[in-house]
């Protein structure tokens, strides 16, 4: 749906004030307290060690943008959201949000970004700040979990034995698709300091047994081969065009004739005139990363077309593309 455009929407759209206040709210915790019950702007000052007027200013202005309810005198938490801002939910994802906020200061060199085409900032935050990298896999790993299993339900692999997951991070599509096929046998391939969050993760489940952990680099030789279903998620959007199309190669000399590789990325649509919100998420790229950027649905079907595979369908709107390799 188009944006309504007037004075008073371009005058909101032109300030990063309820950003800062969100994201202010997720650094204080100000959810986690509220997972108890209704709390007075005092109460919660007494909680997170505040201010009590200029919290209930900021617990006000959150009520305005719809983020807290007020009933009386107290304040309460929307459900929808204390589900990602509550820290004990299982599907907490402030940490995320957090690193929203570090990027205040990288946000602010946009301008000289597009000016002069050159990045601000060297590799990626997994390599420039492990542990912090560690934390958002995490998150990703969190997030991950919530789509997962519905994605194991739509593609169906029942006929595939062997199952290769590039880039696993966290390993939540690993685990979803273990335990959708008890019969695939799973490969979890990705960096040694990734590979510590996903055995984590894999032993919670219970399930070292059926997936193994393979330390490598996909970007520097070969992939180990060869497997019936080879899967890719959430890669293409850190690397380069030529970084990809070779990628792509790689993956196709993982998959067995026969086969196939599922690819998951944020992809910019086709339409010129409708490009999605991916286009947005590009510039998060561009301004917090050296290379990574969003690229339209069709220059992936063009490496993968160019590395080998055919009959290319895309199972989800900007977001999966799945290709054969022929026998």
């Amino acid at each position: 749906m188009p944006r309504e455009i007037s004075a008073p929407s371009l005058f909101q759209l032109g300030y990063y004030w309820e950003a800062k206040i969100f994201l202010t709210s997720v650094k204080l915790d100000l959810y986690t307290p509220l997972a108890d019950g209704p709390k007075t702007a005092k109460q919660l000052a007494d909680t997170i060690q505040s201010d009590p007027d200029a919290l209930s200013r900021l617990l006000d202005a959150l009520v305005s943008i719809g983020l807290l309810r007020r009933e009386g005198e107290a304040y309460v938490n929307i459900p929808e959201l204390a589900e990602f801002l509550v820290k004990t939910s299982r599907f907490y994802m402030g940490e995320l949000m957090l690193l929203q906020d570090a990027e205040w200061d990288h946000w602010g060199k946009l301008e000289e970004i597009v000016k002069t085409g050159q990045p601000a900032v060297k590799d990626n935050i997994f390599m420039n700040h492990p542990e912090l990298g560690a934390t958002v896999s995490r998150v990703l790993h969190r997030m991950a979990k919530r789509v997962a299993p519905a994605l194991a339900e739509k593609i169906d692999l029942s006929s595939y034995k062997t199952f290769i997951d590039v880039g696993g991070g966290g390993g939540a599509f690993s685990i979803a698709f273990a335990q959708r096929y008890p019969h695939l046998k799973i490969t979890l391939f990705d960096l040694a300091q990734t590979l510590k969050v996903s055995k984590e993760n894999i032993e919670h489940e219970q399930l070292h047994d059926r997936i193994e952990l393979v330390e490598g680099n996909f970007n520097t030789g070969p992939l180990p081969a060869s497997y019936d279903v080879v899967f890719a998620s959430d890669i293409l959007h850190y690397q380069t065009d030529a970084e990809n199309a070779a990628l792509i190669q790689r993956l196709y000399h993982a998959t067995q004739p026969g086969g196939v590789v599922i690819i998951k990325d944020m992809f910019i649509g086709d339409d010129d005139s409708e490009p999605g919100w991916n286009a947005v998420f590009s510039i998060h790229m561009m301004v917090y990363s050296e290379k990574g950027r969003c690229f339209k649905g069709e220059r992936i079907r063009e490496w993968m077309t160019k590395a080998g595979f055919d009959h290319i369908v895309e199972m989800e709107k900007n977001t999966i593309l799945a290709g054969t390799k022929g026998i």
